[in-house]
């Protein structure tokens, strides 16, 4: 293993536990939701819940879906913004141990361009330009709360044909956040639409692909303009049973460096930037042209890393 594979693997780790902060984040705003809505629900008291109430606490379940959003739009672009932070870091490191071996100071050059680098790999994913449908990522998330609204109208509504009391159907609501092997058995059998549905599958799903696009963007944005990556190598996690065909088919592949595939959906590959001249002569070809050596590549490379920031 050379050390742009070290580093690459590293900052693929430091992704994945950024990942898992994520779900335990996400865990904590849908129970954070649904609790209260819930304590909601129990200031009925024991009474039978009516259709007439079901009506006037649409403004509340409203009110939950808004607040939902909210958070959820929050705290997905945080880690999207670490995850594409992680990429540029670990890319900041390769070129870095490069201009170290020719014994150059690059200064700030390269780590202020590669920031506008994160800020746009970021803006795209939360904008949607990065995706065909340009949907962005607020209207996603909203799309996700207003499932999640209409499965505890759902519990609600089936709540009150039942007669169950305020108390009764706020614990239903309280058992609807929890996964479902930690749900009563006959949860089922009372909600069998719901039965196997985890209330935060769709938010944790985008999380895990806007965490994983904007790492592997900003790996590729910042490997294209360095002319000492001559492409980007396609690693892929080879998980027994979750690992895709197409992912298993692109496992070792070299892509150029313009033209490579982002992973799908909850897809957890690495990209590479491939690098096979050595540091001694990466050295020698960086001393040669600061000492005055005609090279258009590494003319491009400087040039091409001067951001314009607004």
């Amino acid at each position: 293993m050379n050390e742009y594979e070290r580093i690459t693997r590293e900052t693929r780790r430091r992704v994945s536990r950024l990942t898992l902060q994520q779900q335990r984040d996400i865990l904590r705003i849908y129970d954070g939701a649904i609790k209260s809505i819930s304590e909601q629900v129990k200031k009925a008291g024991n009474k039978t819940l009516s259709q007439r109430w079901l009506t006037d606490y649409r403004r509340e379940l409203t009110r939950t879906r808004a607040a939902l959003a909210r958070e959820l739009d929050k705290s997905i672009t945080g880690y999207t913004t670490r995850a594409a932070r992680e990429a540029v870091n670990g890319q900041l490191m390769i070129i870095n141990g490069i201009m170290e071996a020719a014994r150059l100071d690059p200064g700030n050059h390269f780590s202020t361009a590669l920031s506008v680098v994160q800020r746009d790999v970021v803006n795209d994913i939360v904008s949607g330009g990065l995706y065909k449908d340009n949907k962005a990522l607020s209207r996603r998330i909203w799309i996700h709360a207003g499932d999640n609204t209409r499965d505890i109208e759902s519990i609600i509504a089936q709540g009150i044909a039942e007669k169950k009391s305020a108390i009764k159907l706020a614990e239903d609501l309280e058992e609807y956040v929890k996964p479902s092997a930690e749900r009563p058995s006959n949860w089922g059998a009372a909600y069998p639409t719901l039965a196997g549905k985890a209330v935060d599958y769709n938010a944790q799903r985008l999380a895990r692909t806007s965490i994983n696009h904007a790492y592997q963007s900003a790996t590729i944005r910042a490997c294209q303009d360095n002319p000492f990556v001559e492409g980007i190598e396609w690693r892929s996690a080879l998980i027994h049973g979750r690992t895709c065909q197409t992912c298993i088919d692109r496992h070792g592949v070299i892509f150029p460096k313009d033209d490579v595939p982002l992973d799908h959906p909850s897809g957890m590959c690495t990209v590479l930037p491939v690098i096979t001249k050595s540091s001694d002569s990466i050295a020698n070809e960086l001393n040669d042209w600061v000492n005055g050596g005609n090279n258009r590549g590494l003319d491009d490379w400087f040039d091409g890393y001067t951001p314009n920031i607004l």
